[in-house]
């Protein structure tokens, strides 16, 4: 899995590339990391993950009650029709709050 990081508009984008499988303590370190102060809006793009087993959807879940304890937001964007299908699947669409496009949830977010 790689991570690419840019931010726009005062929102901090995090692209995942690759199967989120819990193997790569990168991504839970990486958000954590960007939740320094309250207020601060991440967005996941997860249009490029085409596979996420239980202990992705946890390692998802672990970092938005972070933010949420944290005052911060995290929005889903872009998923995959595997990812969408599994959140779906779990009832964790609930949880999370999803957008159907990159462009959507940065509106959303500002």
């Amino acid at each position: 899995m790689t991570l690419d990081i840019e931010e726009q508009a005062g929102i901090k984008i995090v692209r995942l590339r690759g199967e989120l499988v819990g193997q790569h303590a990168e991504f839970v370190e990486t958000v954590t990391n960007l939740l320094t102060a309250p207020g601060v809006r991440i967005l996941l793009d997860l249009g490029q993950v085409p596979f996420m087993n239980s202990t992705g959807r946890s390692e998802l879940v672990r970092v938005t009650a972070q933010a949420n304890i944290q005052e911060g937001r995290i929005v889903l964007a872009n998923l995959s029709p595997f990812v969408a299908g599994v959140l779906q699947t779990t009832q964790l669409d609930r949880f999370f709050e999803i957008c159907p496009t990159i462009e959507y949830a940065l509106e959303k977010l500002q």
